[in-house]
């Protein structure tokens, strides 16, 4: 929900930060990148501790791709925001690379999974 709320509130609430160029999307990337790897953990891993590469590549082309094109799309009507081609990828970037890290963290058998 927090990251529906990041994304879809109007322009003119979103706290103004020093910014560079590129901000915007290191942002987007962040946020899909967090919200992928903590949702591959939560949902994705069973008490037996072994995964299902499969079911993670799965469910986030169907949960992460469309969620990341979809929250995009409904930008270009909220005030003072607007849809951009390179916010879905730097959306999808964040997320393919969450879900690797998790997968590859995972086989290693980090703590962080």
């Amino acid at each position: 929900m927090g990251l529906l709320y990041a994304v879809l509130s109007p322009g003119s609430s979103v706290p103004k930060l020093p910014t560079f160029p590129g901000f915007d999307k290191l942002v987007h990337f962040t946020l899909f990148f967090g919200l992928v790897f903590l949702w591959a953990r939560v949902w994705n891993k069973p008490a037996t501790g072994e995964i299902k590469i499969q079911k993670i590549i799965l469910n986030y082309l169907v949960f992460g791709v469309i969620l990341a094109i979809f929250t995009e799309y409904l930008q270009a009507y909220v005030p003072n925001r607007s849809f951009d081609y390179l916010d879905i990828g730097a959306n999808i970037t964040g997320g393919t690379i969450g879900m690797v890290l998790f997968v590859y963290l995972n086989k290693k058998r980090s703590i962080l999974v």
